[in-house]
């Protein structure tokens, strides 16, 4: 996104009128030439909340709060400073000025908002004039939502009948193509230039940006015999499930302050916790947590609460959470896990209990370190030196994971306390050189090395890669390619490059065989299924590498080629070296070593 103009952002204050601004969110009462109310930052019954008009200043006698219109839209609405500045400048009707050396906004993404707007509006009427709304309407008064609520969240409603959607737009050409391109409408196969609609007979829910724009759609069925249960819209050009979070935008409007965000897995979730009285909640969008989701949190609160089911599924999730935040910790960030009992989930929880209740289940909420230390020790018999000494090698490949040294420090503290063991005899097994750079898979012991399993090959060659992260760079190639096969595209170079390691260490032939059996498939939408489906007579490669295809990828298309092709550049750069000091230590006189470094040196050394 580029950057907004500084001359812009410096004349902005004196340019909006932020009486208007603040009253349209705390309302304000004339105090002679000033304006006065109780202040939203911090529970008061006398008004020492003060809006000094002619200064378009704002400052707080009783919690020193105080600044311009953009510091009031950043605290109160929880945005940070550029959205605030876009805030402030679309309330004012005032053009934003982005700087002209930064690639400009490309045109259709503010079309695209403007369209997903419309589409709501579209939604929000047929819930209210549908011939078929009944039924909608019924749903939503037995899942408890109030009209209110509705309104709140611009719930909808996708008509049933295949073109409702279509036929509303279908007069503008351009406009029936954007809907494409948003996933809305699809294209039908058989009939060129007809389309019928994604969403159909559904409660639909506006999926909004940290801004308030519409973005995207999620649509429940109404019948549980109806599948799937949610349809989400699919990634477009503005939509991307791994850096969104529902209901974000609501839980900043509507908390006033927020001491932690409790994150849930559906939109019902947070649609009842917000009538419950809970607003600051999300939920994500059908993915499991990414590191995109933790940053963004991270910026509006300092201490997120993952609400999951007690259940084993819910458990396998919050687990996966876990093992997505612990590089990502950092000071000040507090990270905790709610379970909730079985066959409970917050939607059904809060109605059945008390604000009040819930609110002390979020207080009692696990910390990261428990959730970490309860969940290794319950796969263990841990109360025998062999659990012991196996917790302590499980808690080290998380642990040594964590970036943020004191907690580091705090977490091999409290691996020496449930062990028994003093912190520096655990503090030097931690310091150990580990070799792999997998997390355990849910539910499973620490991933193996794939050169320690994969036995059905025959011993590497005498010169192979010694480095310290060999046998994980390959694991985290094969991880990779197994979530992405599109990465054994890449430039056509891939297969080349990986045979060249092969050729020197055979360990490397199962990444070899996965790259060619991505390539032998045409079509680049292959399944897991099939890139593994010539490893099936071999048993224990095959039964892991089906345990590795269970694993959720978080990463982006992007970020995994650069991950893939950084893990494989450093084997290359690694068995480099390694066949080099190989040269140099073959070498039988001082005169024949010295040619080899020569020769190294102008990068003409050749093997023997």
């Amino acid at each position: 996104m580029p950057f907004i103009n500084n001359d812009f952002i410096n004349d902005l204050s004196n340019q909006v009128d932020i009486v208007d601004l603040i009253n349209r969110r705390v309302p304000l009462k004339k105090a002679g030439k000033d304006y006065k109310a109780c202040c939203p930052f911090h529970d008061e019954k006398t008004p020492s909340f003060t809006v000094v008009a002619d200064k378009q200043y704002y400052h707080c006698f009783g919690c020193g709060e105080n600044g311009n219109a953009i510091d009031f839209v950043m605290k109160y609405d929880h945005l940070n400073f550029t959205e605030a500045v876009e805030v402030v400048a679309s309330e004012s009707g005032i053009s934003v000025v982005y700087d002209q050396n930064a690639q400009p906004v490309d045109p259709k993404i503010k079309r695209y908002r403007d369209l997903m707007q419309k589409v709501s509006e579209f939604y929000q009427y047929q819930l209210k004039n549908s011939p078929a709304k009944n039924k909608v309407v019924t749903y939503a008064k037995n899942r408890g939502i109030t009209g209110k609520i509705a309104k709140r969240f611009d719930l909808g409603f996708a008509p049933p009948g295949w073109s409702g959607l279509f036929d509303h737009f279908k007069q503008d050409l351009e406009v029936v193509k954007d809907l494409v391109e948003m996933g809305l409408l699809v294209a039908k196969k058989d009939k060129q230039g007809e389309y019928y609609d994604r969403f159909r007979d559904r409660l639909m829910f506006p999926i909004h940006n940290a801004k308030g724009d519409v973005i995207a759609f999620g649509g429940r069925v109404l019948s549980e015999k109806d599948k799937p249960k949610y349809l989400n819209s699919p990634e477009t050009p503005i939509f991307h499930k791994s850096k969104e979070l529902y209901g974000l935008h609501h839980a900043r409007k509507h908390s006033h302050s927020i001491d932690y965000i409790l994150v849930v897995e559906g939109y019902m979730d947070v649609v009842a916790l917000h009538q419950g009285g809970i607003t600051s909640t999300v939920a994500t969008l059908g993915t499991a947590t990414t590191p995109q989701h933790l940053q963004t949190l991270s910026r509006t609160t300092d201490t997120i609460i993952f609400c999951f089911d007690g259940d084993r599924a819910g458990r396998a999730a919050a687990w996966k959470a876990l093992q997505i935040t612990l590089p990502i910790i950092k000071t000040g960030l507090v990270v905790k896990f709610l379970f909730l009992p079985d066959g409970e989930d917050p939607d059904t929880l809060v109605k059945k209990e008390s604000l009040k209740d819930f609110e002390v289940r979020i207080e009692k909420a696990h910390t990261l370190s428990k959730f970490l230390f309860d969940h290794v020790k319950a796969e263990l018999d841990f109360d025998t030196i062999e659990g012991k000494t196996l917790f302590i090698e499980k808690a080290k490949v998380l642990i040594n994971q964590v970036t943020y040294d004191l907690y580091h420090q705090q977490l091999i503290e409290g691996v020496a306390q449930e062990v028994g063991q003093s912190v520096e005899q655990v503090k030097k097994v931690f310091d150990q050189q580990d070799q792999s750079s997998q997390m355990p898979s849910v539910d499973e012991p620490p991933m193996p090395h794939m050169g320690e399993h994969f036995s059905d090959f025959p011993p590497s060659e005498p010169i192979v890669v010694q480095g310290p992260n060999a046998k994980g760079l390959r694991s985290k190639m094969i991880t990779l390619l197994l979530n992405y096969p599109s990465l054994a595209y890449e430039n056509n170079t891939v297969e080349v490059r990986v045979r060249g390691l092969k050729k020197i260490d055979k360990k490397f032939e199962i990444l070899l065989e996965l790259v060619q059996s991505a390539q032998m498939i045409e079509e680049h939408d292959i399944t897991q299924e099939e890139l593994i489906k010539p490893f099936k007579n071999k048993n224990t490669i095959y039964n892991r590498l089906n345990q590795l295809c269970i694993m959720e990828p978080y990463l982006s298309e992007t970020q995994a080629k650069e991950e893939f092709l950084g893990a494989l550049y450093t084997c290359e750069k690694q068995q480099k070296n390694t066949q080099n000091k190989a040269f140099i230590n073959n070498a039988s006189t001082i005169e024949e070593r010295k040619k080899v470094m020569e020769n190294i040196q102008k990068g003409k050394l050749k093997k023997k």
